[in-house]
């Protein structure tokens, strides 16, 4: 069973650009060495996103590893690229899709890291080891939509049973769910009614979702 974890960063989201210069910030999320790292880029933006997102998706396998998330410190997830260029995957803004692969340390757990930039678009993804030190076979891909707007609950309510609306939270949330479970169904060869996506219990948007066939 492997145990995935992902994180997608908007590159271009006014609320991500010049965020390396918040030194507050950069000190609460980074560890010392990371934080060297990041200023000492020559896109220390995109640098500082690259190990955020590592760890958002270190933390989520961790949780789904553990059954149960841990204390989510994000100093405490170290974030480690492989390569020499390891602190920034196109210094001049990118154009073309790049990935490259690191670990992620997180009390004596070490997780592989795979980094994908496309444009704007920056995407973490880490996975439980196999024994074997197998990579998972997986895809990606992203598609960008508009700000929430009002009355989209009343519009998107009806494309979820009352257990998979129980977990949604937001609207990007929902849209979530419904690329996913296309996803799934296209893989899996069967019609996307056949699928739920559902939470366990727990707290509103840290329960780990569970996809269910019937």
């Amino acid at each position: 069973v492997w145990h995935l974890g992902n994180d997608i960063v908007d590159l271009a989201d006014p609320r991500h650009e010049g965020k390396s210069r918040d030194l507050r910030f950069l000190q609460r999320v980074l560890s010392d060495s990371e934080l060297a790292e990041v200023r000492e880029s020559w896109n220390p933006d995109q640098a500082l996103w690259i190990r955020w997102a590592g760890k958002e998706a270190a933390f989520k396998t961790i949780s789904k590893s553990l059954g149960a998330p841990p204390v989510f410190v994000h100093s405490h997830f170290r974030v480690i690229l492989h390569g020499a260029a390891a602190n920034t995957l196109d210094p001049h803004g990118l154009h073309t899709p790049v990935t490259r692969f690191g670990q992620v340390h997180f009390q004596g757990i070490h997780l592989p890291l795979r980094i994908e930039v496309n444009g704007r678009l920056l995407h973490a993804l880490t996975w439980a080891p196999h024994p074997r030190n197998n990579t998972p076979h997986f895809s990606w891909g992203a598609e960008e939509i508009r700000e929430e707007a009002e009355g989209w609950r009343a519009s998107l309510a009806a494309q979820f049973s009352p257990a998979e609306w129980d977990c949604i939270t937001h609207r990007a949330s929902a849209l979530a769910r419904l690329a996913a479970r296309r996803a799934l169904a296209a893989a899996l060869g069967i019609s996307q009614e056949e699928l739920e996506v559902r939470c366990g219990p727990g707290s509103p948007g840290r329960r780990i979702p569970r996809v269910f066939a019937g």
